[in-house]
């Protein structure tokens, strides 16, 4: 009896990942957009407050329509307002790109069990000026009970009369917290890596800011304790953002969320 009993654990603790694996992945999609529009129920705008390569920036988001929000940036800190005026979350157009993807199965991301979804051949095409950006792969890690996004990989390539170069982007979010008053369910610690963003010219132009900072570093030195420090909170963030970038073209840049708040924008 005992025997059969430890044969029957064993054939439950396969058959648990296998029924998550046989889920396809525009099952998996579907669940995540219904969960996500059941969170945003009632709400017609947010607010986050959050801290990016040390810089503090408020942003909000105002419905657009059952699937989307609309990205709004406020005025920054150093008096300069913020570009963006997109859809900056939209289940349909991820489902769109995703239309092909395939669930590979149960995976382990940051301590939570996530679907990993793979999409070949997508075929996502963004202008920016001179450069066309193609999208060729794209992967995806979904939390199994939330069915939020744990993390994000997309590869592509750009293209511009210089030439073209290979693009990976990756994000990961982890801390997630529901959002006092409201069904939202938010990561408050992001991080997005990036490689191969930056065009020849931009790499020219990168190279002649290292020279500036060089120079800024030589008269941080030379401040008083006090004075140096302040300075350093303010701008290591950015200076180390940049050193990665002229090291290799990519870059991180981590986001702390500091505040959410729902329903706070005047119609």
């Amino acid at each position: 009896m005992r025997k059969t009993q430890v044969y029957l654990l064993l054939f439950v603790s396969f058959l648990v990942p296998l029924a998550a694996q046989a889920q396809d992945a525009e099952s998996i999609l579907a669940k995540a957009r219904d969960m996500q529009i059941a969170r945003w129920d009632g709400i017609d705008s947010y607010t986050i407050e959050r801290s990016t390569a040390g810089t503090s920036i408020t942003v909000d988001y105002i419905r657009v329509d059952e699937t989307s929000f609309r990205m709004v940036p406020r005025v920054g800190m150093a008096g300069m307002s913020e570009s963006g005026d997109g859809t900056v979350v939209d289940f349909d157009e991820m489902q769109d790109i995703a239309r092909n993807a395939q669930n590979l199965g149960v995976e382990s991301v940051a301590g939570r069990k996530a679907f990993h979804l793979k999409a070949d051949d997508v075929d996502h095409v963004e202008e920016d000026g001179d450069q066309t950006i193609v999208f060729d792969t794209f992967d995806i890690w979904l939390d199994t009970t939330e069915y939020v996004p744990l993390k994000m990989i997309i590869h592509g390539t750009a293209t511009t009369p210089e030439g073209t170069r290979d693009i990976v982007m990756k994000k990961v979010d982890t801390d997630y917290r529901k959002v006092p008053g409201s069904n939202l369910y938010e990561a408050y610690h992001q991080v997005m890596t990036m490689s191969g963003v930056l065009d020849e010219k931009q790499q020219k132009q990168l190279q002649e800011a290292q020279v500036q900072m060089a120079e800024m570093e030589k008269q941080l030195a030379s401040m008083p304790e006090g004075q140096r420090q302040m300075v350093e909170n303010m701008m290591r963030p950015k200076i180390e953002m940049m050193k990665q970038m002229a090291a290799g073209g990519g870059m991180e840049i981590v986001t702390e969320i500091i505040d959410i708040k729902v329903n706070s924008v005047a119609n």
